[in-house]
């Protein structure tokens, strides 16, 4: 049960799989194994190295038939004694996981998971369950479920979530009540928790509250905005926004804890939040008094001057059960028109209205007795006045025509007013409107309606377009209305959209047939009715029909929608089945049937055809060839545009013979003609699904290609001398199309055993010629067999046989077999050039030599062997040889000429030149590195260059060779030199021998030496050996030391050293240091530090010493190196001079210590004050870097030299601290020193007076450690505090101590802007604090009268902090004040004194007032009507008395003032001041509208409201 302890629990909230509890409840006695439950069991989502999970059923069914293990027994989960292996597909991971699949094969039985078995019989094995849903992996968390569950996990986020955020809230809260003050550790501190706290909601993936990384940083950059403006900002918009808020929060917070007995106000005190959010009570000023005159009943027809329009479609169209019941549905069901009437009085019980016709121009009056069926909207509502309403009814109107309100009376009979003048109701038709198809739009080309109402034509082309029927539109708009009628049609073509506004339809004069119907009766019409028929017959609907031109010449939908109708009265209509499928969604068309209002006219592009441009761009005309490898048939590709598919027309031209095709394509894809007639194609049309088409105006030829054929005759070449025919000239005439190969067979008859040779013959010609001249003789037979041409490239068979009977010729060429035909020579040298001959000997051999276009003839004669060598040479000139053999006889002197046997020798001058590329100085290199000595070499590669080592007593010669040069090699053109010394060239050789430049003939090789660095001792002396102070090495020499050097000097010594090498150099030292305090100084393995320091020096430099610490610092140069040496070469250490010129390594140099001092004070008996300093320099400088002690002393105002007589200030002078100063000689001299400070010492105080500039004191010879300081007595003779500081000592030795910036000495009191003056003894004379009233506050006022809720404030004199003793209303109260405002609130009525002010640092300096008592007076208030908020309504003529009760002190100023009511109760419509009343009541009579309330009272001492 361990295993699955630890077990996370799914997302579906299921229990865990390890309970056997839950196995109970999966498995039930008598159910046949284990079933699958009503909801699956989803596990966790598994690891990457998991792998898929199974249920757990799954798991168990796949344990089952395995064997138990001992452990199995006595209990179902009990844990096998030895490890178990997991089953296959068993999920791997934890341990926990390890222990479940131990579990998991156990078998069990139904009996023992119930918990009723308890055998080990097994059961059988279960049948596998088959899962409801397939298993998905639940949201995770990094905090394991088993752990925390996530509801748990949801919980404790939200709760952390929410501590944190009060958290905040109360930081901030407490920071606004403050003015002016911010924190800046606060926003470091809610910086960092708020990152912890959204880095944690992203590392911990809580599900439904986890955040993304993207996320996380937003909300960190919204925190930082949030936490900048409310903790460090002290203006920002987050901050004046909480501040009201906060302040008001804990003002309220702070005034119910006060308001505790006896705890609140101790708790609470005085707090200056009190004071900011202090605020009068608002019952100073109660009631109102508002008067409302009630109007007589009026009625009013279409207040807003609207017309009306009736539809009379939806009409006919409303159901039945309408008509009688309107008010249940409203105006906004009612599918008729109603024209308002509004009502402002009692009831109507009867309206009569008059109908004038539009047709006729008769008047009707009509009479609503009972106006409850009418639908009514109440507006207002007065109870108080039985029944008065300001309502509006919907008069129902049927008919158009003028609609005119004559009458209104109420259920008693009384008639309403009416508005007077008020225009006619005119109530026309609404506008109507339909789109259709043109009759004459079926004359257009291939227009067609389909079966959804919708068209298609083709596309027009912009020339030639008839002007006929269609030409200008398909469609056209038929309108009724009152004209004007404006329409506004929406055209969407290909997606483009376009608004079409027909606003030109004017009303005409002509008549429609209905009107034309009734002109006969007109003329029995009085004169009165035809002027009343001419008024209203402009209003009447009209029928118009318009053409929606379109030039179609772009393909494409073209979709027509008309959006909306206006007519003259402004009445617009929307289409009723606007929102019907085959409507605009956006600007995109949907799929659907034609409407009246929508028409859809689809646009097809005129199909078209041409050739492809890669058959055009082709060799033309084409060729039909019977060969295999040429085309029978060529595919004439075309280019279709349209939609498929295509039906081309095409006629093929021979001669005068014109056939007519067609060819079907289904897709554009690859289209072709496949021509297999020759002739010329012509492209005639084209049609497509839709329209037909234009073809482009290119004609394509083909022609069928002739066979090759050849006439073949021969010529032989006759040579007497040679025997009669040595060959045969064939002439070739060929027909075709070039170019021509012509296959032929030669065959020896004479040799039947040898191959015949097959040859062919290429020519670009139609007539070609070529011989056939055999090396040996016979009787030769050819067979032409075969010719080719470029239409029949696989050839045609021909047959042509020649023979020719053939005597040998000889033959001579140059031998490549026996020798190497040489290619170079050099001058004067001879060479041989082997030839080889056949045919009957001896031989004669004719060539030329050819050197500089000069051709020489040579014959070599008597020849008798087949191997023969011609010689050549000496070459007595440069330059190039051509050799060619040129003819060669025979013993029967038979000749025959040489082509191709030619052999070219180019003739060298010189050989190569050869010499040391040595830099100025010989080569350089370092000790231990190989040398190689740079060469510069001309000739051809490679050469062999052999040199020598002068001084070498073994004579060796070495020798190299050079390769072909490459300039990417570092090694190039170099030879190796061993050792140093100088190298000499002995010779160098290619092919030819060379030459040596004698100007560099010779290079020297040196070895750098290596660098050295030493101490210069010029400047510098030897220690005493024989003092106790010096240091010496073991044989007792002494060092050389550099001269002494004060602690703290400004300019540290240097010491000079020598350098050798190449600069710059790297030169590495160790300082060892041995302390004043060191009884072993200067001895080896005995100092307090060593360190180890690198300089870079330059030719002349200087090694700076230390200057911070007194003792003895040796300086040990160890390594140097410099520009050559890159690695360090280590020095010895020596203190003489190793050679001649270079001083020692090893130097010394002592720093002594300044003399160090501090001032004391003693009290007039002799006491320390400062007790906290010591007699150590340490101690010293401690306790003079401390904080100065504060000596006070308080004085009552005239006691100072400035307020009161110098003989006062004497004697108090007297009873004031002295001074000294104390040098520090506690340190005892070793050999290493010398000493410490010797007197006499001086010493420079800089005393800073209570004001003006501070002063330097100097004191001079004081031969002690210690002597008093005596200051002038006008630097310390006013009110206030001084400081005296050390500046510096110096000693005799004129060693000097600074204690202050020398560049801040003389510049004023630095504790004047807030800083602090540190170290030295500071006075302090303190006088008596004082308090004024503040100038601005009510406190200032000579009668010392003052209101509830004024801020007294006084300004406290002296030092920041003070103790204020006042008493109010009797109550005696001490606050402390850290500010010079000091502001108390007038809270209640009474009497305000300020007692007593001392100084919080020194209560015993305080001073005492009488003359700050105050008297507080209550604020004055006034009650209207009793203070109470009255509505009476009055009838016209009436009046009212309104009375304004008064409390206070007159005598009374007060403001009153009359708003109105209703939509402008905000406006003021009058005002009053009533200034010095001393009656406390006032009345006010009044027959106006309004409302009336006061807004100021004022009595003798207060106001409210506030200024």
């Amino acid at each position: 049960m361990s295993g699955h302890a630890g077990t996370p629990v799914g997302s579906q909230g299921l229990t865990p799989v390890g309970s056997p509890g839950r196995i109970r409840r999966r498995t039930r006695p008598g159910s046949p194994g284990f079933r699958s439950p009503p909801f699956p069991h989803i596990e966790p989502a598994a690891t990457p190295a998991e792998g898929a999970r199974s249920t757990f059923a799954e798991r168990v069914y796949q344990s089952a038939g395995r064997l138990a293990t001992p452990g199995f027994a006595g209990s179902v989960y009990a844990t096998p004694a030895g490890p178990a292996r997991p089953s296959p597909g068993s999920p791997l991971g934890s341990p926990g996981d390890a222990t479940q699949q131990q579990q998991q094969q156990q078998p069990v039985t139904p009996e023992r998971a119930d918990g009723a078995g308890g055998g080990s019989r097994r059961g059988p094995a279960p049948p596998a369950p088959q899962p409801a849903v397939k298993p998905r992996a639940g949201p995770s968390s990094a905090l394991p479920a088993s752990v925390v569950d996530l509801p748990s996990q949801r919980v404790y986020a939200l709760a952390v979530l929410g501590l944190l955020a009060a958290w905040k809230l109360y930081d901030a809260i407490g920071l606004a009540v403050r003015p002016g003050q911010t924190s800046f550790v606060l926003f470091l501190k809610w910086c960092a928790l708020d990152t912890l706290l959204w880095y944690a909601g992203w590392r911990l993936h809580i599900p439904r509250l986890s955040v993304s990384v993207h996320a996380m940083y937003v909300l960190l950059a919204a925190s930082a905005f949030v936490n900048l403006n409310l903790f460090f900002l002290s203006s920002s918009v987050l901050t004046l926004a909480v501040k009201p808020v906060a302040v008001g929060i804990a003002g309220s917070c702070l005034r119910t804890i006060k308001g505790i007995p006896l705890l609140g106000p101790r708790l609470v005190g005085d707090s200056d939040l009190l004071i900011d959010s202090f605020v009068l009570d608002e019952d100073h000023i109660l009631g109102r008094h508002t008067i409302h005159i009630l109007p007589h009943s009026l009625a009013h027809l279409n207040p807003q001057g609207r017309s009306y329009c009736i539809d009379a479609a939806r009409v006919r169209a409303e159901p039945w059960y309408r008509r009688f019941t309107p008010a249940l549905f409203g105006p906004a069901h009612a599918p008729q028109t109603t024209i308002p009437i509004l009502v402002n009085g009692t009831r109507p019980d009867s309206i009569t209205y008059v109908h004038t016709s539009f047709e006729t121009g008769q008047r009707q009056m009509h009479t609503i007795k009972g106006t409850g069926a009418l639908q009514m909207e109440a507006n207002a509502v007065y109870p108080s006045l039985d029944g008065w309403v300001l309502a509006t009814y919907h008069l129902p109107v049927t008919q158009v025509g003028a609609y005119e309100l004559h009458s209104v009376r109420d259920s008693k009979g009384l008639e309403f007013r009416c508005a007077a003048q008020a225009p006619h109701t005119v109530v026309v038709a609404c506008p109507q409107a339909r789109l259709q198809w043109l009759e004459s739009a079926a004359d257009a080309d291939n227009f067609v309606v389909g079966s959804d109402g919708h068209a298609s034509v083709c596309q027009r082309s912009g020339q030639g377009r008839s002007a006929g029927p269609g030409s200008d539109g398909l469609i056209q708009v038929v309108a009724e209305g009152y004209e004007p009628i404006e329409l506004t049609i929406v055209r969407l073509v290909n997606g483009h959209r376009e608004i079409i506004n027909l606003d030109g339809a004017a009303p005409r004069p002509a008549e429609d047939p209905a009107a034309a119907a009734a002109a006969p009766a007109r003329d029995e019409l009085s004169a009165a009715q035809r002027a009343a028929l001419e008024k209203w017959s402009r209003f009447r609907a009209r029928k118009v029909a318009y053409t929606v031109s379109d030039t179609f010449l772009r393909p494409g939908e073209y979709v027509y929608r008309l959006e909306g109708i206006r007519d003259a009265a402004n009445h617009s209509v929307a289409p009723a089945d606007l929102s019907a499928k085959g409507m605009l969604e956006g600007d995109k068309a949907v799929q659907g049937k034609a409407t009246s209002y929508m028409a859809r006219i689809q646009v097809h592009r005129l199909p078209s055809v041409g050739w492809a441009d890669r058959l055009l761009n082709a060799e033309l005309p084409l060729r039909l060839s019977g060969d295999r490898q040429r085309k029978s048939r060529h595919s004439l590709p075309l280019r279709l545009a349209g939609t498929g598919p295509w039906t081309v027309a095409y006629t093929i031209s021979n001669g005068a013979e014109v056939l007519h095709e067609s060819q079907t394509f289904a897709t554009a894809r690859d289209p072709a003609i496949d021509a297999r007639r020759a002739g010329t194609y012509h492209l005639v049309s084209v049609q497509d699904q839709h329209c037909r088409g234009h073809a482009e105006q290119a004609n394509v030829t083909l022609v069928l290609a002739a066979e090759p054929a050849a006439n073949i005759s021969s010529t032989p070449i006759m040579a007497h001398e040679c025997g009669g025919e040595i060959g045969a000239l064939v002439d070739l005439e060929l027909a075709g199309r070039p170019p021509f190969a012509v296959h032929y067979r030669e065959r020896n008859l004479d040799a039947p055993n040898a191959r015949p040779i097959t040859r062919v013959v290429r020519s670009q010609q139609r007539r070609h010629s070529f011989k056939v001249m055999p090396d040996l003789a016979g009787t030769y037979e050819l067979e032409f067999f075969r010719i080719e041409d470029d239409n029949y490239p696989s050839g045609q068979p021909i047959a042509v046989t020649l023979k020719q009977a053939i005597h040998a010729q000889p033959s001579a060429r140059l031998d490549t077999v026996s020798g190497r035909i040489p290619s170079q020579a050099c001058l004067g040298e001879a060479l041989e050039l082997p030839v080889r001959l056949k045919g009957q000997g001896p031989w004669e051999l004719t060539y030329n030599v050819v050197h500089e276009n000069r051709r020489t003839a040579k014959t070599v004669t008597g020849i008798t062997g087949e191997s023969h060598s011609i010689a050549l040479g000496a070459f007595s000139r440069p330059g190039e040889y051509t050799v060619e053999l040129v003819q060669v006889k025979d013993g029967n002197k038979c000749a025959r000429d040489l082509l191709d046997a030619t052999a070219t020798i180019r003739v060298r001058e010189s050989g190569p030149r050869v010499g040391f590329q040595c830099p100025d100085g010989g080569v350089r290199v370092l000790d231990g590195e190989q040398a190689r000595i740079p060469v510069h070499a001309a000739g051809e590669f490679p050469i062999e260059i052999r040199y020598r080592k002068l001084g070498d007593d073994t004579g060796h010669v070495y020798k190299t060779t050079l390769a072909k040069r490459t300039r990417d090699s570092m090694h190039a053109d170099a030879v190796l030199a061993y050792g140093p010394g100088e190298y000499e060239l002995v010779s160098a050789s290619d092919i030819c021998a060379g030459t040596i430049d004698p100007q560099s003939a010779r290079c020297s090789v040196h070895v750098e030496a290596k660098p050295s660095a030493w101490f210069i001792t010029d400047g510098l002396r030897r220690s005493n050996s024989n003092s106790s102070s010096s240091s010496a090495d073991s044989e007792g020499k002494a060092f050389w030391r550099l001269h002494e050097t004060c602690e703290g000097a400004k300019v540290p010594a240097a010491f000079e050293l020598g350098l050798g090498g190449s600069g710059p150099w790297r030169v590495e030292y160790r300082v060892d240091f041995w302390s004043l305090a060191n009884p072993r100084g200067g001895v080896p393995g005995f100092a307090d530090r060593t360190t180890t320091h690198t300089m870079v020096a330059l030719q002349a430099s200087t090694l700076k010493t230390e200057c911070c610490e007194p003792g003895l610092y040796r300086y040990t140069l160890t390594a140097v190196s410099d520009e050559r040496y890159q690695r360090a070469q280590q020095l010895l250490a020596t203190h003489e001079e190793i050679a001649p010129g270079v001083g020692a390594t090893v130097a010394e140099h002592v720093i002594t210590s300044s003399p160090t001092a501090a001032l004391r004070a003693y009290a007039p008996d002799g006491t320390a004050i400062d007790t906290s300093s010591s007699s150590s320099s340490s101690l010293a400088r401690s306790a003079f870097r401390r904080k100065a002690q504060v000596v006070r002393h308080c004085l009552t105002p005239g006691q100072s030299k400035s307020d009161g007589d110098a003989q006062t200030w004497a004697k108090l002078h007297r009873q004031l601290p002295t001074f000294r100063i104390e040098f520090d000689g506690s340190s005892s001299s070793n050999g290493n020193n010398g000493g410490a400070a010797q007197p006499p010492f001086q010493a420079w105080i800089e005393v800073f007076p209570a004001s003006g500039p501070s002063e330097v004191v100097h004191v001079r010879d004081i031969e002690g450690f210690s002597q008093p300081v005596a200051l002038p007595a006008h630097i310390a003779s006013q009110i206030g505090r001084y400081h005296m500081r050390l500046v510096r000592t110096r000693d005799a030795r004129g060693c000097e101590h600074q204690y202050v910036d020398p560049n801040e000495v003389g510049l004023g009191r630095p504790d004047s802007g807030g800083g602090v003056i540190a170290g030295g003894i500071e006075i302090e004379y303190i006088e008596a604090p004082n308090a004024r009233p503040a100038t601005n506050s009510p406190a200032a006022s000579p009668s010392r009268d003052v209101c509830v809720g004024d801020v007294l404030a006084f300004d406290l004199r002296g030092l920041n902090s003070w103790t204020v003793e006042y008493t109010y209303n009797g109550a005696r109260r001490t606050a402390s004040v850290g500010k010079r405002l000091f502001r108390r609130i007038a809270d209640v009525a009474g009497n305000f004194t300020l007692a007593r002010v001392c100084h919080r640092s020194a209560n015993d300096c305080c001073s005492e007032f009488g003359d700050l008592s105050y008297a507080v007076h209550d604020i004055p208030s006034v009650r209207v009507s009793g203070g109470k908020d009255v509505y009476q309504d009055i009838l016209e003529g009436d009046k009212v008395d309104i009375t304004m009760d008064l409390v206070g002190t007159p005598p009374f100023t007060f403001t009153w003032q009359r708003r109105g009511i209703g939509a402008g109760a905000a406006k003021v419509l009058e005002s009053h001041t009533v200034k010095d009343l001393d009656a406390h009541r006032y009345t006010i009579s009044t027959s106006s509208e309004g409302v009336f309330e006061v807004t100021y009272v004022q009595d003798r001492y207060c106001q409210y409201p506030k200024a």
